[in-house]
C-alpha cells in the first residue's frame, strides 16, 4: 500500500524522510488540488485541522471529496475541545492553533459536503488523570460518585479524536 504525504513544515518534512515516507514540503490545498478527481483511496490527517480557519477547513473537507474515489475514506484527527485537560495541557501549548474544532460541528461539516457514514473515534487515553470513586455504597457517597463521573466526562474526556467519513 502506498502512501505520499504534504506538510508545509520543512524540518517535519525532513523527519518523515528519514523514515524513508515519501513526503513533499507543499501546502496542504494546493497539492490536493493539484490532484485528478477520484485519484485517492484515502485521505488522512492528524493535527491539522485546529490551525485552520473554518473557510480552509471547508475547503479542505471540499476538496477532499473531490479527489477521493467512490468508497474512499477521509480521516480528520484533531485536539478535542469536549476535554478541559485536552484544552488546558495540549491546544493552548501550541501557540499557531486557531481554534478548536468540536466534534460534533465537524461531523456535520463532513455531512453536509457529502460524505456518509461519518463516526466520531476518541482516541488516546488519559485515564491515570481522572478524580477516583468515593467507598461506599450509602446515599451520600452515590451522589458523589455520580458528581465525580460527571466531572471526569468534562475534565478527562479523550484527548483526540477524529472524524471518519465515506464517499459513496
Amino acid at each position: 500500500m502506498a502512501g505520499t504525504g504534504v506538510d508545509g513544515n520543512g524540518q517535519m518534512v525532513e523527519i518523515c524522510r528519514g523514515k524513508g515516507l515519501d513526503v513533499r514540503r507543499a501546502d496542504l490545498l494546493e497539492a490536493l488540488a493539484g490532484l485528478p478527481d477520484g485519484s485517492l483511496d484515502g485521505i488522512f490527517s492528524s493535527q491539522v485541522i485546529e490551525h485552520l480557519p473554518p473557510a480552509v477547513l471547508k475547503r479542505l473537507i471540499e476538496l477532499a471529496y473531490a479527489k477521493l474515489s467512490a468508497g474512499g475514506v477521509l480521516l480528520l484527527e484533531t485536539v478535542n475541545p469536549t476535554s478541559v485537560f485536552a484544552l488546558v495541557q495540549i491546544y493552548f501549548l501550541d501557540l499557531t492553533h486557531r481554534q478548536p474544532v468540536h466534534p460534533q460541528a465537524l461531523k456535520y461539516l463532513l455531512e453536509s459536503l457529502g460524505f456518509e457514514d461519518v463516526v466520531l473515534e476518541e482516541t488516546g487515553d488519559i485515564s491515570a488523570e481522572r478524580l477516583q470513586p468515593v467507598p461506599g455504597a450509602d446515599a451520600a457517597a452515590t451522589v458523589l460518585n455520580r458528581d465525580i463521573d460527571r466531572l471526569n466526562a468534562l475534565l478527562y474526556a479523550a484527548p483526540n479524536y477524529a472524524a471518519v467519513g465515506v464517499k459513496r
